[in-house]
């Protein structure tokens, strides 16, 4: 079978670092306003201190939700692919690795995505060397070494040129459906 690397953060688990962040600020901040690929760059110094305390002890996949329509697209890819979740544990704001986080990261994906076996979840920091038929991630340069490129929109990508997408052979979708429409023939998805 072939094999797809599906990304869990801002792909799988959604919106999980603002809703914390804004829990912990009493805000009501919105991707708009962030100016990278961290939210938490919207926070002074000493807010963002205090928050980095916080957000060790707190656990952020309790303020994510579930990807629309994954679960049922994910089910439906198992019967033609070989699926694995491949997530960083990497804090390029803070420069530090977090493997207080793969524990979180094993949690979420084990009550929400049950069928997929926990020897499926690959954590790594350098997704490119990874080789796959399909990589679906929402970061450009941890699509390298798939054949097919799915770059999942997130407020931080938004903003890169089709023409750069087109150049690294990178197709762009919008949602869970749509990757169902790429990757699965019509007469095949289970309904």
């Amino acid at each position: 079978m072939e094999k797809i690397i599906i990304d869990l953060d801002d792909v799988l688990a959604i919106d999980g670092y603002l809703n914390m962040m804004n829990a912990f600020c009493n805000s009501n901040y919105k991707y708009e306003d962030a100016k990278g690929y961290y939210v938490e760059e919207l926070l002074d110094e000493e807010t963002l201190k205090a928050y980095r305390e916080f957000f060790k002890h707190n656990n952020v996949y309790d303020y994510s939700t579930v990807a629309k329509d994954s679960k049922e697209v994910l089910m439906n890819l198992m019967l033609e692919y070989d699926i694995y979740i491949c997530s960083s544990y990497y804090s390029d704001i803070d420069n530090i690795i977090m493997p207080e986080l793969i524990p979180k990261k094993c949690e979420f994906l084990k009550r929400n995505y049950p069928y997929i076996p926990s020897k499926n979840f690959i954590f790594t920091n350098d997704k490119s060397m990874i080789e796959a038929d399909v990589k679906i991630d929402d970061v450009v340069h941890n699509l390298d070494n798939g054949e097919i490129k799915l770059l999942y929109n997130a407020y931080h990508n938004s903003k890169i040129d089709n023409n750069e997408l087109n150049e690294k052979e990178i197709l762009r979708v919008n949602d869970w459906k749509e990757i169902e429409d790429i990757l699965i023939p019509k007469q095949k998805v289970k309904k």
